[in-house]
C-alpha cells in the first residue's frame, strides 16, 4: 500500500456514489424511463461515476494538513483513550 500523500484515488467514497446514483435512478427511471430496472441499472453507473470523481484526489492535494491537525490536537488535549465495552 502506497503512502497516503501518494494515494491518487480514495475509494472511500464508491459506494457512497454509487447508493445516491442508485436512489436517484431509481426516481429518475420512474419518472423518465417508467422503466424501475432501468432506471437503476443507469443509477448505479452514473453512481459509480459520481463516486470515482469524488474519490479522485488533487494533483497537490495531500492528507499532511490532516495529520498536522490531528498531530495539533493530539499534542493539545492528549491521546485519546481506546473506547471498549463499559465494565
Amino acid at each position: 500500500m502506497s503512502h497516503p500523500s501518494r494515494r491518487r484515488f480514495d475509494a472511500t467514497w464508491l459506494p457512497f456514489g454509487m447508493m445516491i446514483g442508485f436512489v436517484v435512478g431509481i426516481g429518475t427511471g420512474l419518472a423518465v424511463i417508467e422503466n424501475l430496472l432501468v432506471g437503476a441499472v443507469i443509477g448505479v453507473l452514473v453512481g459509480a461515476a459520481l463516486g470515482a470523481v469524488l474519490g479522485l484526489r488533487g494533483g497537490d492535494r495531500t492528507v499532511d494538513d490532516e495529520d498536522e491537525l490531528d498531530e495539533r490536537y493530539r499534542r493539545e488535549h492528549g491521546d485519546p483513550r481506546p473506547r471498549g465495552p463499559e465494565q
